[in-house]
C-alpha cells in the first residue's frame, strides 16, 4: 500500500512539475518594403500593422521597415502586413518546438503546396489598394465590334464589291441577269377597297342556260 502512495505521489509531483514549467517562446522577424516605383508616402510605415492570425498577435514597423514579434509559441502562423494603401502577400512561418522557423508563401488553394521563401522574411508589397474601379473610357473599337455595325459593315461590302465582280466577268454578270425572282399573285389594290367599303363582291351572274326543245 505505501508503495502504491508513493507511486502515485512521484507522478502527481512530476505532473506538476511539468506544468509549472514556462512554455518556450519565440520571435518572428522580418522586414516590409514597397516596390520600387510606388508613390512611397512618408507615412506608411507608420500606418502599417503587422498581424500574425489575422490579428492573434499585432507588431509595428520600425523606421527601416523590420518588425520583430516576440512571445510566440511554436506552432504555424500566418503573417501579413495591413495597410490601407497597400496590398502585401501574407506568408506563413512554421516553429518548431526548438524555435527553428520555416518561411513559405501561403497557398489556401492548395496547403500542401511548399513554396519555401527566405527568413526572416522580407515581405514587399505587390501593388496598391484599389477600392474603385476606373470608369471606362470611350474608344473607336468598341464601336466597329459592335454586332449591329459589322453586319451593317458586310452588307455594305457585299452591296459594294458583288457589281464589280460580276461586271468583271461577263458569263456571271450573264447569269444573273436570268435569274428571276419568283412571281407571286397580289390582289388588286382597287378591288380590296371596293370590296372593303362596299360591303362585299358583287355575285357572279348566274348563266343562262338556254332550253333545247326536244
Amino acid at each position: 500500500m505505501k508503495i502504491v502512495i508513493c507511486f502515485a505521489s512521484v507522478l502527481f509531483f512530476a505532473a506538476f512539475t511539468v506544468a509549472q514549467e514556462p512554455q518556450a517562446l519565440f520571435k518572428i522577424e522580418g522586414k516590409a518594403e514597397l516596390q520600387k516605383g510606388m508613390n512611397v508616402p512618408s507615412n506608411w510605415k507608420a500606418e502599417s500593422r503587422v498581424l500574425i492570425n489575422y490579428g492573434e498577435y499585432i507588431s509595428f514597423l520600425k523606421e527601416d521597415g523590420s518588425f520583430i514579434v516576440e512571445g510566440v509559441p511554436s506552432g504555424s502562423y500566418i503573417v501579413e502586413i495591413a495597410n490601407v494603401d497597400y496590398i502585401f502577400e501574407p506568408v506563413r512561418v512554421d516553429i518548431n518546438s526548438k524555435g527553428k522557423a520555416r518561411a513559405r508563401r501561403l497557398n489556401l488553394l492548395q496547403p500542401n503546396t511548399v513554396d519555401i521563401i527566405p527568413y526572416p522574411l522580407a515581405l514587399t508589397a505587390r501593388q496598391p489598394t484599389r477600392y474603385f474601379r476606373p470608369r471606362e473610357e470611350w474608344r473607336i473599337t468598341d464601336v466597329l465590334m459592335n454586332p449591329m455595325v459589322i453586319m451593317l459593315l458586310v452588307a455594305f461590302v457585299l452591296m459594294v464589291v458583288t457589281p464589280k465582280l460580276t461586271a468583271q466577268d461577263p458569263q456571271l454578270q450573264k447569269e444573273m441577269q436570268n435569274v428571276q425572282m419568283p412571281k407571286v399573285d397580289m390582289p388588286d389594290v382597287a378591288d380590296v377597297l371596293a370590296n372593303f367599303f362596299g360591303g362585299g363582291s358583287k355575285k357572279p351572274q348566274q348563266k343562262k342556260i338556254a332550253a333545247k326543245s326536244r
